[in-house]
Parts: structure tokens; sequence; C-alpha cells
């Protein structure tokens, strides 16, 4: 049974073949996302780093997810912890459920193929239940950056809180403990509780609807959500050419609102990560914000970008943006760049969309 289960295609160079460079995330991606995730996963940062170095030693181009290095390469690339911290981390990793040992008879690491069935024994650490629950970590990543957002606006807006009281009431003894409080590293829960034990001043927010402004999060202290501050950005286009056909007509085809169909053909990388089937814009918009930390792109981020270009435009950008993400060395950076930095002007996720459409099409 053992080798039965451990036997699997060899998946010859003429084959599909697995690839980090197309078909899935880049080490440092799926490693930052699992940082991210530990909370969740119940992962500490030892185990973590244990992982990137197992992940380090599979190749970029492979058919199969089994690391086959020994625990003294493993050893050497963690920086020199002992043999047994390895085998404690990789039992750790196991029973959460990211890595199935497949040890062989004399507990050595290789492959054994046999080419007239086709076929090929692997033993090592198989990394394959990682790469296989990438979408649901991704997922758990995003909640816990959410939570960590949310404590951090309740812990300012305690600390406000306090400091307010402290102005009033040089000796108020609460205030005074709510900022040893602080000091601790609070859950969710703590600050609500907190927060609900406080008198907290509202902090107005003026508010507009120019869809085309830049926003900054500013601090409401009645509701705990966020409120965004605009700054007019609006330029004047003066057309200096005089009318142009040809140009008028490209702008008009850029306009026209993408469709789901488009960006299933146009972005086949990110339709990989979903868990369930994309039908609708309200899966194509959901499945955005799973794959947004996946590839650097921080909440605010996003936000900016939907606030500005609208829950479709974002989410399509970043559908498009994975399809060539392993082509840019700061995605995050690149992301605000395009949409709510520099070179937002004029950017239109509907072009990059069907720009990519349309090398498919070439390439095909």
């Amino acid at each position: 049974m053992a080798f039965t289960q451990a036997t699997a295609p060899i998946g010859l160079q003429t084959g599909e073949v697995l690839s980090a460079d197309n078909s899935i995330p880049e080490r440092h991606i799926i490693v930052a996302t699992l940082r991210n995730a530990a909370p969740r996963l119940g992962l500490s940062a030892s185990v973590i780093s244990t992982l990137d170095a197992m992940l380090s030693c599979l190749a970029p181009k492979r058919n199969h997810h089994t690391v086959f290095a020994s625990n003294s390469t493993l050893t050497f690339r963690r920086n020199g912890i002992s043999d047994r911290t390895i085998r404690r981390h990789a039992a750790t990793l196991q029973e959460i459920g990211l890595l199935v040992r497949r040890d062989s008879p004399n507990r050595k690491r290789f492959t054994k193929h046999n080419r007239i069935e086709g076929k090929a024994l692997r033993f090592g650490f198989d990394l394959s239940p990682l790469f296989d629950r990438l979408r649901e970590i991704a997922a758990l990543a995003a909640e816990v950056l959410r939570e960590r957002e949310q404590i951090d606006y309740l812990r300012a807006k305690i600390r406000a809180a306090a400091n307010d009281s402290l102005v009033d009431n040089p000796n108020d003894t609460i205030a005074l403990n709510i900022f040893r409080v602080l000091r601790r590293k609070l859950s969710l829960r703590d600050c609500e509780q907190i927060i609900s034990e406080l008198r907290v001043t509202e902090v107005k927010a003026e508010a507009a609807d120019d869809q085309n402004a830049e926003y900054t999060t500013t601090m409401t202290a009645s509701d705990g959500q966020f409120v965004r501050h605009l700054h007019k950005s609006n330029k004047e286009h003066i057309d200096k050419e005089g009318p142009n056909l040809k140009k008028e007509t490209l702008l008009a085809n850029e306009e026209v609102p993408i469709t789901v169909s488009e960006l299933l053909a146009a972005c086949p990388e990110a339709v990989q990560f979903s868990l369930r089937k994309i039908e609708t814009m309200h899966d194509v918009i959901a499945h955005a914000r799973t794959l947004a930390p996946m590839i650097g792109i921080t909440s605010q981020s996003y936000e900016a970008a939907h606030k500005r270009l609208g829950a479709i435009r974002a989410a399509a950008t970043v559908w498009a943006i994975m399809q060539f993400h392993d082509k840019i060395k700061a995605v995050g950076a690149y992301f605000r760049s395009i949409t709510t930095g520099s070179k937002s002007e004029g950017f239109s996720p509907e072009k990059l969309v069907r720009r990519l459409a349309t090398s498919h099409v070439y390439a095909t």
C-alpha cells in the first residue's frame, strides 16, 4: 500500500511540467503568505523558516513537489539548527497538513524510475498538500491582515481617547492604566472591550462623491470604520491635435465594461487559484481580494484602487497583474503606481485585459 501510494507518473520533459515561474507563485510570495496566515494555521516563525529551506530545494521547473534534500542540507540552509529540530519541524508541518513524509526503507530520499511503466517512486518530503492549499492559505492571510489593520486602528483610537482624558485630568488612573495595557499585544476582542468602556469623541471627515479623487485614510472615533479624505485630482484634457476618429474609437472601446468571459480568457493564471467556478462579477471581485495579498498588494492599496477605479475595474487590474506578476520586481509598488499613483492618469484596466487577451491569440 505504501508503494502504491508513493507511485507517481515520471512526467518526462515532453509532458506537462509544473513550473514555479508560470503556474505557481514564487517562493518568497508563498512564504510571505504563510507568515501572514501563521496565526490561523498555528505555525511558528521557526517552522516557516524550515519550510522555506525545503522550498529552496525545489527546482523552478519540475514535475513534482518532493524535496529530496538530506537533513544535513536543510540544516545548512537553516543556518546550522540541529537535525532534531528539522525532524520536529517536519512533524509539525505534517500534523498541520502542509507536508507528507514518504520514507524509503533505509530512510534515504531519492527517486526510483520505472521507464517501462512510465512511473516513479519518490521518497522524501512531499509538499503537494502545501501547493494544493495555497488559495485557502491566501484567504486566511487576507483575514489576518484585515484583522491586524482593525486592531491597529482601534489601538490608535484608544490611545487618542486616553490622551484626551489625561489632558482633562493628569491623574486619571484609568487612562494611565490603558497606556500600560497598550504595551502588550492585544486581540481584536480586547480592543473592542476597552473601546466600549471609554468615552471617545467623534472626529468628523468631509465626504465627496468625486470618483476620480485620491484617497487617504483618516480616523473616525464613532464607529470603528475607515473614512476616506479626498483630494481633487481631476485634470482638464485638451486635445491639441484636433479630432481623431481612430483615437476616439479606441478610447470608446476601452470604456466598454469588461465581461467575465473576457477575464477568464485573458487571465488563466488567476483562474487557476480559484476555489470555485468563476461565473459572476461578484466571484471576480471576491477572488481578486484573495489574489491581492498573494502577489504583494496590501489591503490599503487595494481599497484605494477600489475607491478610485470601482470594484470591477480594481479587481480586473489584480487579475491582469497576476498574469505577468513574475516579470515585475515590486508588484505592490507597481499596482499603486498605475491605480492611484504617478502612472494612474489615463490608466485603463479594460485596455490592459484586452491586450493580454490579444497576446494569447497571437501566441496560439
